[in-house]
């Protein structure tokens, strides 16, 4: 009989707003996640996860009908890259990184 593989996974909610920055975390995994709106990104790029190694998703829910339109990227180090989108790339609503907690 196959068991059950579930995990926990937290999430904090730094400003108390659920549409706002979230940081993610999941058990067993030295990983973390940072999930923001572009709109906060100001105060998001002042955390210290961004000065890491990582991957990150910048999308924008499709509209009727389409896709949502994302971007995928990673960098040695997260805020350059994020920062250069953030003047370069109009399109994305939504970011998500993933470093490693270590």
């Amino acid at each position: 009989m196959n068991e059950s593989l579930g995990f926990s996974v937290r999430i904090f909610v730094p400003s108390g707003d659920p549409e706002g920055m979230r940081v993610i975390e999941k058990s067993n995994w030295t990983g973390q996640g940072l999930i923001f709106p572009r709109s906060l990104f100001a105060k998001v790029r002042q955390r210290e996860e961004l000065t890491r190694t990582g991957v990150y998703i910048l999308w924008e829910p499709g509209r009727s009908g389409q896709l949502p339109h994302a971007y995928v990227g990673e960098g040695d180090v997260l805020l350059p890259r994020l920062d250069n989108h953030v003047k370069n790339k109009d399109f994305w609503t939504h970011g998500v990184a993933f470093t490693s907690k270590d």
